[in-house]
């Protein structure tokens, strides 16, 4: 029996030991083996970069949004920011970018174009709030952003660029018509102006003005609080003497004064102003600030003139002067987001140092220089000789802005159905007092319907 069991021991040990052995050879060769040409190569405890997406409709052409992006990838080594073009229209990229969410895609920071597009994504709860981030950080606000972007209580978004209207005019058409570059006016100023510098008839008709269907308040949108739709109690903002102005200039413009194309013409062509500003046949326009980068010429619309800037016009000769609306970028933080931390490091530098170094728009960051910002954008265009710094930096330098309206989720409904009655108006199918009491009456029952969703 002894014997057996010896010879069985013996039978098995000596495969058994050499396995071992093998083992132990493999093993410590795959540890220890010695890197090729004297390179350490990457053991399994090393750390990769915390990858984050950006998401917006910004194109390297127009905003140059890559040197950003690089920048800060060269600066944080821990962090890789990579940006994800949505669509170059905004509206069209608010609704890819919710269409992203819907089908969990990896949302960190996306950018959202407006005041309305942030409070509507704020009620569908998809971004974070960021005041505990600004806390630890030990961030003051107000000292770092010109923009106020509290909604509720609470900062869901951080300011990149600010888009503040003002007016953009044709200098050559201002020397011919021995017209001064306005520093300070009001809108009847505006309709001398343009009635001075209108000319011809016809198809070679030149409109001296003009009123974008974008803005059909115009007067209303610099006034220094309630300029939106609704109130801050939650009635509507329609029946008061600005937007009775709005109406009055926009129809003795179009219809009396034959100075700016009427609302129909501009409608049946499709007509893109800034084009028609580019190519001479409008002498002035008013516009977010975004336009003057575009007035020193691009490659699809050059510059044939110089163009001089001045302050949006007031409402009356005794306002202050250089109150002006004004919207901006919203950057958000995704609620959904893994790498919260990081995302908001990023979207920190993006609306500071990365915005400035962009040198494509004007930042909402107080600490940045407003004359080396300007400095930067102008030798940015394809043709700077065509942008005038001076009048530029009085309007910047003059700039108050208006406080930025939050307005409920349903504002983009109550807008539109605004929108239509002032079309009417334009149209010639129903007087100034019809379009303001249809559009109370209208924006009353807009904001029950919403406030019970």
């Amino acid at each position: 029996m002894w014997r057996g069991f010896v010879l069985s021991i013996k039978k098995w040990a000596l495969p058994l030991t050499c396995t071992l052995i093998f083992s132990l050879v493999t093993g410590c060769t795959s540890e220890k083996a010695a890197p090729e040409n004297g390179k350490a190569t990457a053991g399994p405890d090393s750390k990769k970069p915390v990858v984050i997406k950006l998401h917006s409709w910004y194109t390297n052409e127009r905003e140059a949004i890559n040197k950003a992006v690089d920048d800060f990838n060269a600066k944080n080594p821990g962090i890789k920011l990579e940006y994800e073009f949505l669509t170059e229209n905004a509206p069209d990229a608010m609704k890819k970018l919710d269409l992203l969410a819907a089908s969990g895609e990896q949302l960190d920071i996306f950018v959202l174009n407006s005041a309305s597009s942030y409070t509507q994504r704020i009620g569908m709860g998809m971004l974070e709030p960021l005041d505990d981030y600004m806390k630890k950080e030990g961030l003051n606000y107000n000292d770092e952003y010109m923009l106020d972007m509290k909604y509720n209580g609470k900062y869901y978004a951080i300011p990149g660029k600010y888009s503040a209207k003002l007016v953009l005019l044709n200098k050559e058409h201002l020397d011919e018509a021995g017209l001064p570059v306005p520093k300070e006016w009001t809108w009847d100023d505006y309709l001398e102006y343009a009635r001075k510098l209108t000319k011809g008839e016809g198809t070679k008709k030149r409109y001296g003005g003009h009123f974008t269907n974008s803005i059909m308040n115009p007067v209303l949108s610099n006034q220094p609080q309630e300029n939106g739709m609704y109130k801050k109690d939650g009635t509507p903002n329609v029946d008061n003497a600005r937007t009775r102005k709005s109406l009055d200039i926009m129809w003795k413009a179009e219809q009396v004064d034959k100075t700016a194309m009427p609302y129909a013409d501009i409608i049946a062509q499709k007509l893109d102003a800034r084009a028609s500003f580019l190519n001479g046949d409008i002498s002035m326009m008013f516009e977010g600030s975004w336009m003057v980068k575009e007035s020193g010429g691009t490659a699809q619309l050059p510059a044939k003139f110089k163009t001089v800037y001045a302050p949006y016009p007031k409402f009356s000769k005794d306002d202050p002067n250089g109150y002006t609306g004004v919207n901006g970028d919203f950057i958000a933080i995704s609620s959904k987001s893994k790498h919260k931390e990081e995302a908001y490091k990023a979207a920190r530098y993006l609306s500071t140092e990365g915005l400035v170094l962009q040198g494509k728009e004007f930042p909402a960051w107080r600490k940045a220089d407003t004359a080396k910002v300007a400095d930067k954008i102008i030798s940015n265009v394809a043709q700077p000789q065509f942008m005038d710094k001076e009048s530029l930096l009085h309007v910047l330098n003059t700039f108050k802005f208006s406080e930025l309206d939050m307005p409920p989720s349903y504002n983009a409904e109550a807008q539109k159905t605004f929108n239509g009655e002032v079309e009417k108006f334009l149209l010639g199918v129903q007087d100034a007092n019809a379009t303001i009491s249809k559009s109370t009456e209208a924006l009353i029952k807009i904001a029950g319907a919403g406030k019970k969703q």
